[in-house]
Formats: structure tokens, C-alpha cells, sequence
């Protein structure tokens, strides 16, 4: 016996804009860091690495701050759950003591991603990618 399919419930705009922007600024990141693992150093093809966060959240300020986001390899990212403590040390040498802090913060509060502000990302992510 053969059951039925479950309906895909339908995305809202603000869902699919929120998804595309997530998808570009991930490749922006990882080809930023040019697949160099931002808390171990390994080096991986663009493809196959993440676009790790320091702190975690899609509804934060930070979600899609550059300071917050960082090419990682599977293992850092995944299998170490972000290697956190690197990473904030990383954070710490690259963009100074407050810095950690900061996202930190941000990732106590909470920000609602307008359309407005996604597609204003996603106009950004355009340029930084060359895409027309």
C-alpha cells in the first residue's frame, strides 16, 4: 500500500526571500574566506565548506552580519558545533576584544527581517557577488 504524498505547505514571500538571501550571503562568505576554515585553517572547495556562524539565530541582528559568519569546514561547523572557543578568539584577533562581545549581544536580542531589509540584502549580495 502506497501512502500519499504530504503537502508541501506553501512558503511565505518573506520565507523565500529570507532563504535566497541566506543562499547568497553563504557563497559570498565562503568565497570571501576563499574556503579557508576561519577556527582550523583547512582548506576546502567553495562547495563543500559552510558559512559557519559564532553565534547561532535567524532572528538576531547578527544572522547575517559578516563579522558573525565565517567560511568553516564540516568538521569545525558541524562535528564541533561551530568550534566556539576559536572562533571567538579568532574573532577577538581579527577584529579586536569588543568584537566577540558585541555579536554576543546581538545574539540576545531579537530582529524580525522585514521584506524590505531582505531585499535590500539580497541587492548588496548582488554586487558583492557580480551578479546583475
Amino acid at each position: 500500500m502506497k501512502l500519499p504524498k504530504p503537502k508541501k505547505e506553501k512558503k511565505s514571500k518573506r520565507q523565500k526571500l529570507f532563504d535566497k538571501a541566506w543562499s547568497m550571503f553563504s557563497r559570498y562568505i565562503r568565497t570571501r574566506d576563499k574556503g579557508i576554515c576561519f577556527t582550523c585553517g583547512a582548506k576546502g572547495e567553495i562547495k563543500t565548506t559552510h558559512a559557519g556562524h559564532f553565534t547561532h539565530g535567524v532572528s538576531t541582528p547578527v544572522y547575517f552580519d559578516e563579522h558573525n559568519v565565517h567560511c568553516q569546514c564540516v568538521k569545525c561547523n558541524h562535528f564541533l558545533d561551530g568550534n566556539r572557543a576559536v572562533y571567538l578568539r579568532n574573532i577577538q584577533k581579527k577584529y579586536g576584544i569588543k568584537e566577540g562581545d558585541r555579536l554576543l549581544k546581538g545574539a540576545d536580542e531579537t530582529h524580525y527581517y522585514s521584506i524590505k531589509e531582505l531585499e535590500a540584502i539580497i541587492e548588496d549580495l548582488k554586487t558583492k557577488l557580480g551578479c546583475s
